[in-house]
């Protein structure tokens, strides 16, 4: 990241960005209203104003992405979240849909060709309508509205710090070690008068692994202390705190989050939200973890289509760690596919022979490994057919 991304305040962004998308609707509904008055030259500065605020949300947009990574919606709010991608999903699409259509209603109009600019807008402008209205909707749905819940909220003599939680039952007596790699540890992020470093960071993880610590640097650039006011994140997270609060002038303090990785597989995204003094946006610190693979299944859905050969295929199960994973036994949830094991290479690779009865009949199925993995999250791997 370059020095003066890192330097900017993203925590403004977001309402920037809903306030253009305000505008861009306010002024589409103006230039609809204004020529089906006929009053062709005020609809055409109105639509040009509208194409401008559009542009500069898409630039606001993308630089506060690139900045400030993913901002994921709270799973606290379980039927809020479902609301909110049935509503972000199609604003996606759209938005990408819809980008050429609008350069081709642009291009029509300045050639005067009014009428594909008629027939081009009948379809651009619902849409294009839609994008901006939603826009600020998930603006407030996601800052507003269902911000995250904290996971305690306790004043203490040195203000208020999370409390530590209990962990989950064999992890009460201690933290696991973790061989971690990080990247962009230098990346930094300025708020008011706090630095974080890094803002974002990517931790890995050995599988089976049950806890995951990471730390933030926070330091306070001004001449006053600076109070944290809220520290949040997700039900994964065991335990968030800050060990200095407030934090000094000209001095340093560290936040650390302890998450649950018990379960992850793959790469994954933590955030832990600040807030300070003053501020009214919390800063998002982000961790993707990057858990390493145990072993792969190629192909892990295999599929006929209905009413074709039913021939064998063959899926691969091919461990990729150097410690090895012995597969026992492979059995068909399903009469209708049958599965035989082949020993490739002993603790490394072994092929499922799966092959239906007929394929007359759509269904779907799994294929259960038993295997000698001393990890109980990844002991009985499974493996998927379809007939459709």
């Amino acid at each position: 990241m370059s020095p003066f991304l890192a330097a900017l305040d993203y925590s403004v962004f977001p309402p920037i960005n809903a306030t253009l998308n305000g505008l861009s609707t306010v002024l589409l509904l103006t230039g609809f209203f204004l020529i089906k008055a006929g009053r062709k030259k005020a609809h055409q500065s109105v639509m040009i104003a509208a194409l401008t605020s559009s542009a500069a949300f898409l630039v606001c947009y993308l630089v506060y992405h690139y900045g400030a990574g993913h901002t994921e919606f709270p799973k606290e709010y379980p039927m809020a979240r479902k609301v909110y991608f049935a509503i972000l999903v199609p604003h996606i699409f759209l938005a990408v849909v819809n980008l050429p259509f609008i350069i081709m209603l642009l291009l029509a109009a300045l050639k005067g060709n009014f009428d594909k600019h008629k027939r081009v807008a009948r379809y651009t402008f619902p849409s294009w309508l839609f994008v901006s209205v939603t826009g600020v909707i998930i603006y407030f749905m996601i800052y507003v509205w269902f911000p995250p819940k904290a996971v305690a909220d306790t004043e203490t003599s040195a203000g208020p710090v999370m409390p530590r939680l209990g962990l989950r039952e064999g992890n009460a007596g201690g933290r696991a070690d973790l061989a971690l790699t990080r990247a962009n540890s230098d990346a930094r992020y300025k708020d008011g008068d706090l630095v974080f470093t890094p803002f974002s960071q990517t931790v890995k993880a050995d599988p089976g692994e049950k806890t995951l610590e990471v730390t933030f640097a926070v330091e306070n650039t001004g001449t006053e202390p600076v109070g944290v006011t809220s520290l949040e994140s997700g039900c994964e997270c065991l335990e968030v705190k800050i060990d200095v609060n407030p934090v000094p002038p000209r001095s340093k303090a560290t936040i650390t989050g302890i998450f649950d990785i018990e379960k992850l597989r793959g790469s994954s995204e933590r955030k832990i939200a600040v807030t300070a003094e003053g501020r009214g946006r919390p800063v998002f610190l982000t961790t993707r973890i990057e858990i390493e693979p145990v072993y792969e299944i190629v192909e892990s859905m295999t599929s006929w289509a209905r009413g074709s050969q039913p021939e064998t295929k063959v899926v691969t199960f091919r461990v990729l760690r150097e410690k090895p994973v012995h597969v026992l036994s492979a059995e068909s949830k399903r009469p209708e596919v049958t599965c035989e094991l082949v020993e490739v290479e002993k603790g490394r690779v072994y092929h499922l022979k799966l092959t239906p009865v007929s394929t007359e009949s759509t269904l779907l199925g799994i294929v259960r490994l038993e295997t000698d993995c001393e990890l109980e999250n990844y002991a009985r791997p499974l493996a998927y057919y379809s007939i459709q």
